[in-house]
């Protein structure tokens, strides 16, 4: 029974294997959704690494900066449980690696591991102690910064969080006004 199934069944030939050309609807949106060449390898503009990592140095560089500048080592500071506590890591050493490498292709993302930073150092430590105080403080002042960052590509007339539309505007200028 089964072998007349199969002899029923409709045999593929190597003519019906070929895909029949698309019809101009079809040409056209896939020529529509195809990436144009500069776009295969297209990169967030300089100009965004350049406003985001100023941003980030003067994090890096603040007076408690330091503390938060290269990944927690917990058998180095005695924190046997900080990965049972803190499931995402996060440090600006990290985060300015990634910028510089590209991996940013949002704000939001950047924004996101920034503050995850400096959360998780306040998750670990409990509040009013040293560290969290730092993060804190830290934490603050770069949702200033930030937020003048957002501002500043909002005014040039970028509505959106993507990268390659903020910041690679001609009108958009650092806190200098240059």
């Amino acid at each position: 029974l089964q072998i007349t199934k199969l002899a029923q069944a409709p045999v593929s030939t190597a003519s019906t294997l070929v895909q029949q050309p698309p019809q101009p609807q079809q040409q056209q949106l896939l020529t529509q959704l195809q990436p144009k060449p500069q776009q295969l390898h297209q990169h967030p503009p300089s100009k965004l690494k350049v406003k985001c990592l100023k941003v980030l140095k003067c994090l890096q560089s603040h007076q408690h900066g330091w503390v938060f500048n290269s990944p927690v080592d917990p058998v180095e500071l005695g924190l046997p449980d900080y990965f049972e506590v803190i499931k995402r890591p996060m440090d600006l050493g990290t985060i300015k690696k990634r910028l510089e490498n590209g991996c940013y292709h949002e704000l939001k993302g950047f924004e996101g591991d920034v503050n995850l930073t400096f959360d998780n150092a306040m998750l670990y430590n409990p509040e009013g102690s040293v560290i969290w105080n730092m993060a804190k403080e830290l934490k603050d002042k770069f949702c200033v910064d930030f937020e003048n960052l957002a501002r500043k590509a909002n005014t040039a007339g970028c509505l959106s969080s993507d990268f390659s539309d903020i910041l690679s505007l001609s009108e958009f200028s650092d806190d200098t006004g240059k």
